[in-house]
């Protein structure tokens, strides 16, 4: 009876042991909701005071022996993810390792051979005419891509969808004007009155002073240039010296500088009537008449008429009367022409010999 006792203490020992170990290894889930009934108790029973084990008297001839409590083998732990995985370190390498692993190196650094002169010129002049050959070849391209393509289907599409935009009608009454004929056509056409004609003329004949105190008139002569803006109109201009009166060896005398706006007109004659009118300014001057060398500056307006007439086509004759009505000087008393006026009139009529270009 009493090793019945005893070996039911130590069964019953052995269990609480067991159940104790168990409690204290974290498991799965299902063994954290299996032992809630024992946590229970245990936290029941933890506000009570700690019981002193009892010792259980052992039989000296008690054959059986206690089997030693088995540990719990504890889960593996889970591996980790992301930025907290350990990063494994690569295994060390021996000296013959690191030695093979230099010398390697080395060869793959190894210089290549030096070249002479002669060789490094050569390979300079081999690289030269390399790039000029391809800069050739580029711009035979692009010279090739200039010229004419043949238009692909689409394009021709586009350019029968998208037809030419018609020209305009010209005005009625307005007819397109023709495109302007060369000079020399121009010169053919219409000789020495051609557009853009420029004319050299000289001027000889004679000039006069009106008044009861002027004597007689003398010679007047002069040089002129003449642009022909088109065949009928034209503008000239002209330099000259002219004895508007005398007595004697006693002169009075004029120098116009002058210029004019010209109007051609064309007979079915050799010789062509032309009307200027212009204005200029005059140098008047007395000369051996007690006061010599009395100058004064005048000027006006004249109005020219004339005819013209065409030798060849680079010479030109012709003859101009002149009218000019001057500003006068009065309060200018002269021992041989009498004192001056308000105005005065003058007039010229000289012969035209030209050099047409």
């Amino acid at each position: 009876m009493i090793q019945l006792v005893a070996s039911t203490r130590r069964f019953v020992a052995g269990v609480a042991a067991f159940a104790l170990l168990a409690g204290l290894v974290p498991t799965r889930s299902s063994a954290h909701s299996d032992a809630g009934p024992l946590r229970l108790c245990a936290a029941a029973d933890s506000t009570a005071p700690p019981t002193p084990p009892v010792p259980t008297p052992v039989a000296p001839d008690s054959t059986a022996t206690q089997a030693p409590p088995v540990p719990a083998t504890p889960a593996a732990p889970a591996p980790e993810s992301g930025k907290k995985a350990k990063k494994t370190k690569a295994p060390k390498l021996t000296k013959q390792e690191k030695a093979a692993l230099a010398k390697s190196g080395k060869a793959d650094k190894a210089k290549a051979p030096k070249l002479t002169k002669e060789e490094k010129a050569a390979q300079a002049k081999a690289e030269k005419e390399a790039k000029a050959k391809a800069r050739a070849e580029k711009s035979a391209k692009s010279k090739a891509g200039k010229t004419a393509e043949p238009k692909t289907e689409k394009a021709a599409a586009e350019s029968k969808e998208t037809p030419a935009k018609a020209t305009k009608p010209p005005k009625p009454g307005k007819p397109p004007k023709p495109p302007e004929k060369s000079f020399e056509e121009q010169q053919k056409e219409d000789g020495i009155y051609a557009k853009h004609s420029n004319w050299l003329t000289l001027r000889f004949g004679y000039a006069k002073r009106t008044g009861d105190l002027t004597g007689d008139g003398f010679v007047g002569y002069g040089v002129g240039y003449q642009h022909m803006i088109t065949k009928k109109y034209a503008f000239a201009a002209n330099v000259g010296h002219d004895v508007v009166g005398h007595f004697q060896n006693q002169l009075d005398e004029a120098f116009p500088f002058t210029g004019e706006f010209q109007r051609h007109f064309k007979w079915d004659t050799a010789l062509r009537p032309f009307v200027g009118l212009g204005g200029g300014y005059y140098l008047r001057k007395s000369y051996r008449t007690g006061n010599d060398y009395n100058t004064a500056a005048t000027g006006g307006a004249h109005l020219s008429l004339g005819f013209t007439s065409a030798l060849d086509l680079h010479h030109v004759v012709g003859v101009e009367a002149r009218v000019a009505r001057l500003t006068g000087r009065p309060g200018v008393v002269n021992p041989t022409f009498g004192p001056g006026t308000d105005s005065e009139t003058i007039w010229t009529v000289k012969l035209i010999w030209g050099l047409v270009y």
